[in-house]
């Protein structure tokens, strides 16, 4: 029986098991490769069953979050460096709390977007597509929310930080979307 199994593995080109694995999984060539694919996969689904979004979806958003969270450590040094008051907080211009904030604020927006989408799941399993639908949208309307709250503070990071008021690049994109729409 085993030399059946070899002879037809060997019609197809592999010389042993070891070789059509690493034909099905080629990153298990590549040391530590596999091991990162394959908790990328892991995280994945969750994610996408949880949230409602795919893993590039998923990752921009925290990208976005990141970014937010840069400028605003970025925005909080530069505004230590600028007044005489003593420093404090981690590397002296990072406070505990600021990053609690944070840290609350992102859980926040976490959980807004996957009740919305698994609310919208769960009417739809259950044929309330009314319902379906209503958090369908809540879950569109507070995904692209979330993102350009965050698109807010970090050109208000990026404001405090080139040294100019802190709504002057909201004012320069608003003013620019008003331009081309009317």
């Amino acid at each position: 029986m085993r030399g059946t199994w070899n002879k037809l593995l060997g019609s197809f080109g592999y010389q042993d098991w070891g070789a059509l694995l690493q034909s099905l999984l080629p990153s298990l060539k590549y040391p530590g490769a596999g091991t990162i694919t394959m908790v990328f996969s892991i995280i994945s689904v969750p994610v996408i069953e949880i949230f409602g979004l795919d893993w590039l979806a998923f990752l921009a958003l925290l990208v976005i979050f990141g970014v937010e969270l840069i400028s605003g450590v970025w925005a909080a040094k530069v505004l230590d460096v600028r007044s005489d008051e003593p420093k404090a907080g981690l590397f002296g211009f990072f406070d505990s709390w600021k990053f609690s904030r944070f840290t609350f604020k992102c859980t926040y927006y976490l959980l807004l977007i996957a009740i919305s989408y698994l609310m919208s799941v769960s009417f739809e399993a259950r044929g309330k597509m009314t319902a379906a639908v209503v958090f369908d949208y809540m879950h569109m309307f507070f995904t692209i929310q979330i993102v350009l709250e965050n698109v807010v503070s970090i050109s208000e990071n990026l404001s405090t930080i080139s040294g100019k008021p802190k709504s002057h690049w909201m004012a320069r994109l608003i003013d620019k979307v008003n331009s081309m729409i009317g």
